[in-house]
């Protein structure tokens, strides 16, 4: 139920009816009516627009067809969002069609989803990327949703995609077409298998505007066969690996990393990216404070970072393993070697330097030192007692991906950092 006021205030607010939810189970006459009925209470046409095939049978060319004339969707200069919601994967070709072609047609975001994680289907028809890409040619990003076996055509030019999204597919084949994508600038792949055919090719995938590159859980993916030139930032979370070693060894410029990384693989990691200015750590993040007994390392790694983020929740993370790290990069006029505490004398109000052990051999301290945690569980950290926190700023970032949780910023005043 909805009281008179607000419907007067819905009614007189054309932003709310920009989006127009197609069931294509209905008759086609009824999605007419209420095309016209949201037309009629705004003054442009929805540029949301939402196709639901999830019925048998669907989707329906002819159907389809009746929509983009009657409707006039096929007259639209510009939709900010188009997403198809299919009943399997295997009907994703049925909207790569010419008769429901939009050339002209500016597209910000399209999405392909669909109702079955293909994983569990038994039915895999394969299609091509290409002919979504000629039938709405002018998107800027694509994201492909729990489909299976499709693959990109190497030598078309897809000039107008900028974003790609691959999340929950299987036995794709994308390997030799993502050159096609000449200005793609953000590339995520997440929870997808590679055919191994695929992964398998020899040819260089180059991608000149790619500026930023989430890689998360992607089976077979070609780490050694990118070359991506422009690129700044590598997320995703993924376990260093050889191969990764060697890529970030063939990408000297990647200046923002989110990784996981093993004991064995810290000291490789640590001499692989001594550039790296925002680094993301989570796995053996104590590599960071036994450096010196637990490495081959002969300084502090990471010498010119200015954000490091501990990707560990707060509880899992020690008084000593926090006060260390804090020592190493936050606090340089304080010795990393020593274990003396603050005199009672001294009232801890700044943190004050040692007067024993060697001198932090660090040249510069981070600008921001960030922990994951909870707003409750950041009042009961032990960490979060420490001394040495004393006098800095704290700060809270949060995440809609990462909900409930919080990014704590710590940031010291600099004449807390000097030497």
């Amino acid at each position: 139920m909805v009281c008179r006021r607000w419907r007067q205030v819905a009614l007189q607010t054309p932003e709310l009816w920009r989006r127009f939810d197609i069931g294509l189970g209905y008759p086609l006459p009824t999605i007419r009516k209420q095309w016209d009925w949201l037309v009629s209470m705004r003054p442009a046409a929805p540029d949301d627009i939402r196709v639901d095939c999830i019925q048998p049978g669907y989707p329906d060319q002819p159907a389809l067809i009746y929509l983009w004339s009657q409707c006039g969707i096929s007259t639209l200069e510009r939709i900010t969002h188009l997403e198809f919601v299919l009943l399997r994967s295997s009907t994703a070709a049925g909207i790569a069609h010419p008769s429901i072609a939009l050339p002209n047609t500016r597209i910000d975001r399209l999405w392909v989803d669909s109702h079955e994680y293909p994983g569990r289907s038994t039915t895999h028809t394969p299609w091509e990327v290409d002919q979504l890409l000629e039938t709405f040619p002018r998107v800027r990003y694509i994201k492909l949703l729990r489909q299976s076996c499709f693959s990109f055509r190497p030598g078309n030019s897809f000039l107008h995609t900028t974003f790609l999204h691959i999340t929950n597919c299987v036995n794709v084949s994308i390997c030799a077409g993502l050159s096609s994508f000449v200005n793609l600038e953000r590339l995520w792949i997440q929870a997808t298998t590679i055919s191994e055919a695929s992964a398998s090719s020899t040819t260089t995938i180059r991608m000149p505007s790619l500026k930023w590159l989430c890689i998360y859980r992607a089976t077979n993916f070609p780490w050694t066969k990118l070359d991506c030139p422009s690129l700044q930032v590598l997320t995703g979370e993924e376990s260093v690996s050889d191969a990764i070693i060697q890529f970030l060894q063939q990408h000297p410029h990647v200046r923002d990393i989110d990784v996981q990384v093993d004991k064995q693989m810290f000291a490789t990691f640590a001499r692989t990216v001594p550039h790296v200015e925002t680094l993301d750590l989570g796995g053996y993040i104590e590599g960071l404070a036994e450096w010196q007994t637990a490495t081959d390392l002969v300084e502090p790694p990471f010498p010119n970072i200015r954000r490091l983020i501990l990707d560990r929740t707060e509880e899992e993370i020690g008084l000593d393993l926090f006060e260390s790290i804090v020592k190493t990069y936050c606090l340089l006029s304080i010795s990393t070697t020593t274990t003396a505490t603050t005199p009672p004398s001294i009232p801890p109000s700044q943190p004050q330097a040692h007067s024993i052990g060697e001198s932090n051999p660090r040249k510069r301290a981070v600008d921001c030192l960030c922990v994951f945690g909870t707003t409750e569980s950041f009042k009961t950290a032990k960490w979060a007692q420490s001394p040495l926190l004393a006098g800095c700023v704290r700060t809270s970032r949060t995440y809609s991906h990462l909900e409930p949780w919080l990014c704590l910023e710590l940031r010291w005043p600099e004449s807390s950092q000097s030497h």
